[in-house]
């Protein structure tokens, strides 16, 4: 439980304005490597970035796996400030303190963006921007550098950060403990912020780790990214739990709602190596839809069920609940694509990208017209 400040309308457009007004500019100015709540990036862009940094040759293999500790409650007011342009300080300000009312008791906002505010991704980002800067990640012109291009301390580093979630891929554990954590700590005290203890974990690649839902691993020399188990398992226990609570619900209205569902999460993690993950939750589904339609005619036999609730996917993909019109789709129905990650420090508002962008937006509608088809 955390205290949540809903804006007003007039302040959501205010807000709205200023994030107008404040976003083409630090979107020139943002790191290579960072992703989270910018317009054109994704979650998928920062795992494919941890991907190509991990397959290189002579890639570093000892990950720093950190997070912050109530970022967005705890980001120091006035050096949030002291980075907005002058002209929008006063406004954001007032944002920033405006404090939360809670059944007629106020308490005030020493720190922190009020969360549920349009502006606060923005700020927190703003907020953070420097990051990755910390290791020598750009040249003089702006351009970023390769790891393998660095010098000293810094070569073999590598930032990628989605909001308050990042990794840092370090060359040996000496360096990750000695050298990346306290430039980090350092930088986020600046920043009235600090690492979590509890979730802030040094790793081998052989070991593993798991960031935005997926999990990291090197697999006999090639360094493979497939769902996180306990998000597989979340997703199993939800449909379980929805099918087991709706045992009279018409077979049209399941899979109408289940589709979405299904959809959805595929969507998310049909970019890495998750083909045998949908099989594997497909032979755990069928039993479950097997029984919510055995339930319904228990002296039926199992062919009679088989029939009148199920039909054989086309070549012979396995069974699917079928109403007769429509049937529930099936995890392992969608093929495996490879996303292509954003080109560095590519700004949606830079009018010489209008065409890549472009083509980019394309290639994405394209995939989702195929992912609903």
């Amino acid at each position: 439980m955390r205290p949540l400040g809903i804006p007003t309308v007039k302040d959501r457009v205010m807000q709205a304005i200023v994030k107008l007004a404040l976003e083409p500019e630090w979107e020139s100015r943002f790191e290579a490597n960072s992703y989270g709540f910018r317009p054109g990036r994704s979650a998928h862009d920062a795992i494919k970035a941890i991907w190509l940094g991990l397959n290189q040759d002579g890639a570093s293999q000892w990950v720093v796996d950190a997070d912050i500790s109530g970022c967005f409650d705890n980001i120091d007011h006035e050096a949030l400030l002291s980075l907005v342009p002058e002209h929008l300080r006063e406004v954001v300000r007032r944002w920033l303190k405006a404090g939360v009312v809670e059944l007629g008791k106020r308490t005030e906002s020493d720190a922190g963006t009020p969360q549920g505010g349009i502006i606060s991704p923005l700020l927190a980002n703003i907020a953070l921007t420097g990051m990755e800067r910390l290791f020598e990640a750009e040249n003089q012109d702006g351009r970023p550098k390769l790891p393998s291009r660095r010098r000293g301390m810094n070569r073999g580093m590598h930032l990628i950060r989605y909001a308050d979630d990042f990794v840092v891929l370090c060359p040996t554990r000496e360096v990750a403990e000695q050298y990346a954590l306290p430039r980090l700590a350092n930088f986020l005290a600046s920043r009235g912020l600090q690492l979590s203890e509890a979730k802030t974990k040094v790793v081998h690649i052989s070991e593993g780790f798991d960031f935005l839902g997926f999990h990291v691993r090197d697999m006999s020399g090639k360094v493979l990214i497939k769902p996180q188990k306990t998000k597989v398992l979340g997703h199993l226990r939800a449909l379980s739990e929805y099918v087991r609570s709706h045992r009279q619900q018409p077979t049209a209205g399941l899979i109408r709602h289940l589709n979405p569902v299904i959809r959805g999460w595929v969507n998310y993690y049909r970019y890495v190596v998750s083909k045998r993950v949908f099989a594997k939750i497909d032979d755990a589904m069928w039993p479950m839809l097997y029984k919510w339609a055995k339930r319904r005619h228990p002296m039926k036999p199992h062919k009679w069920v088989q029939r009148r609730y199920f039909t054989n996917g086309a070549g012979g993909r396995g069974w699917q609940l079928n109403d007769g019109k429509r049937a529930l789709l099936k995890h392992d129905f969608f093929s495996i694509q490879r996303w292509i990650k954003v080109e560095g420090r590519a700004s949606p508002f830079d009018p010489e990208l209008r065409h890549y962008w472009m083509a980019r937006a394309s290639r994405r509608l394209k995939l989702r017209r195929a992912a609903t088809s």
